[in-house]
């Protein structure tokens, strides 16, 4: 399963992760338009969100999840993905979100984390 990894920099971090929570809610909603990717393909995708203090999962059926947790100077995001076509959909959405957000003042660097990593705790 591929999986990467943002640790991002900022002192907004709690913000952002509700942001991107709120923007997840909306498209998630059945009366919401079906996701585009950067190709313009329509994709066949369900969004699902949890939400706990700093902390939540996006999950992109059957894509993949995304994880975030937002502390006082950091925003962590990690994508855990099916396999690596779904890994880049999911990260071409997370970081074009966070980065219209951040309006150009965040920069995301994402990390491969090995396989033996790789997988979520249960």
């Amino acid at each position: 399963m591929p999986t990467i990894r943002a640790c991002i920099p900022t002192d907004r971090g709690p913000w952002y992760l509700q942001q991107f929570c709120t923007h997840a809610y909306a498209m998630a909603s059945p009366r919401a338009h079906r996701m585009r990717l950067h190709r313009n393909d329509i994709a066949d995708v369900r969004l699902s969100v949890e939400t706990a203090d700093n902390d939540a999962l996006v999950q992109f059926a059957p894509w993949g999840t995304c994880t975030l947790h937002a502390d006082a100077g950091t925003l962590t995001v990690r994508i855990d993905a099916a396999d690596p076509p779904a890994l880049q959909r999911i990260r071409d959405i997370v970081t074009r979100d966070l980065e219209r957000f951040g309006r150009g003042s965040i920069r995301i660097v994402w990390t491969d984390i090995a396989d033996t990593e790789g997988a979520p705790p249960s």
